[in-house]
């Protein structure tokens, strides 16, 4: 059964985009995208692309207090996106999810994005 244009309906009245299952985790995608859904974030994790990092040194590179990098990586940390590694008296950050830096470049590469 055909759909809207370049769409399956499944049968249960719902239509689905080509290429996406029919069992799709929608629940688990947006929380994904609410990770991601601050500057900040999308900032940590075009960071944390390019290899691990500490706190102290995210702080350096985003200019902001340590008390919001710690924020800010608390929620990549529990969307599952990123983990922590406790060395001495620093805490280094890598990111686990690869996803979600290809998620961050789409976005920072639309047209239409300055």
């Amino acid at each position: 059964m055909r759909g809207e244009k370049g769409n399956t309906a499944r049968g249960d009245g719902h239509v689905i985009s080509v290429g996406v299952p029919a069992d799709a985790d929608f629940d688990g995608a947006s929380e994904l995208l609410r990770a991601l859904a601050h500057p900040v974030r999308l900032r940590i994790i075009e960071l944390l692309s390019s290899g691990e990092l500490c706190v102290k040194r995210l702080e350096e590179l985003l200019g902001i207090p340590q008390p919001s990098v710690s924020q800010h990586l608390r929620r990549l940390k529990y969307g599952g996106l990123i983990e922590s590694e406790r060395r001495g008296h620093l805490v280094c950050y890598r990111l686990v999810e690869e996803r979600a830096a290809e998620i961050a470049r789409l976005a920072l590469t639309r047209p239409d994005v300055k």
